[in-house]
């Protein structure tokens, strides 16, 4: 057989190129690991910076919105001066005019925008300024936004405007309310911050409810207003399970009674203060009953 032989030069190529030829590894499962927790990395980190932008934009929007309300509301109150002025440039009638009967759309319009910021802001002294005019329309509503009892802040935000109206526009919505149990605690705190007796005669036939929490609500709010019939739910608040009510009640009796205890300990249970309760219920009967008179 004849040997054929190569150039020089082209066998020292093809050495070249056997001996740079490497078997390259397999990928382990530690790799393929790392590898797909880069990835979602990065996915989490590009996800994160959109919600972060949609956060800012939804804050954007929401200042955006209020400043349009305020806009509007500064609008419809030169409306209102201009169309005085204009009325006083009007010929007067011979006799007082008819009071314009109210548009309830505007009106409602305008309780759903003052409820709305009262719910962002928390400013009880602006939603009680923008809802005095039309304080008639607005108690009903506000006595049934105390149902949101899954907003407490905004619960607490309608009883502190609620309490700062007159008696006579609360009357009929706290008597509805008061039906409710779920709303019964807000009417009982809206009461108390009045301080008004006449008011308080509609916690009195709640008086014997057997809830704990309502119990020491209502004693504390009837006391508020200076009415004595606020002891006996506080009485039998003394006997309650939960720490924070008996303390609760026993603090305010104990007030009332120029620092006197009867022997009564906050921090234990109702049995082991049974002698003390007693006490306090002959206190009732013998002088409690004289109180605010």
């Amino acid at each position: 057989m004849k040997v054929v032989r190569l150039p020089a030069a082209l066998a020292l190529v093809l050495a070249a190129g056997c001996a740079g030829t490497e078997t390259k590894e397999p990928e382990t499962l530690d790799d393929r690991f790392t590898k797909l927790e880069v990835q979602v990395t990065q996915k989490m980190d590009k996800a994160h910076a959109v919600y972060t932008e949609l956060i800012e934009k939804t804050l954007l929007n929401d200042r955006r919105v209020a400043k349009l309300e305020s806009d509007l509301d500064a609008l419809r109150i030169d409306l209102k001066r201009l169309t005085e002025r204009m009325g006083a440039m009007m010929p007067t009638r011979t006799g007082p005019a008819p009071a314009p009967a109210p548009d309830s759309a505007e009106v409602g319009m305008k309780i759903d925008q003052a409820l709305a910021k009262l719910k962002t802001t928390g400013n009880v002294d602006e939603a009680f300024r923008d809802l005095l005019p039309i304080a008639r329309y607005a108690t009903p509503r506000m006595a049934e936004a105390l149902k949101q009892v899954g907003d407490p802040n905004y619960v607490a935000s309608v009883e502190k405007t609620l309490a700062k109206f007159p008696a006579t526009e609360l009357k009929g919505p706290m008597e509805d309310a008061a039906k409710d149990r779920v709303r019964r605690t807000s009417v009982a705190r809206v009461i108390g911050s009045t301080g008004d007796k006449g008011l308080s005669k509609i916690l009195e036939a709640y008086a014997g409810d057997s809830d704990p929490v309502v119990q020491v609500e209502l004693g504390e709010a009837l006391l508020a207003c200076k009415n004595k019939l606020g002891i006996p739910p506080l009485l039998s608040a003394l006997g309650a399970s939960e720490s924070e009510i008996r303390i609760r009640a026993f603090l305010s009796l104990k007030r009332l009674n120029k620092g006197e205890t009867y022997g009564y300990d906050m921090n234990k249970a109702a049995d082991e203060n049974a002698a003390a309760i007693r006490a306090w219920h002959d206190w009732w009967q013998k002088d409690g009953q004289k109180l605010f008179e």
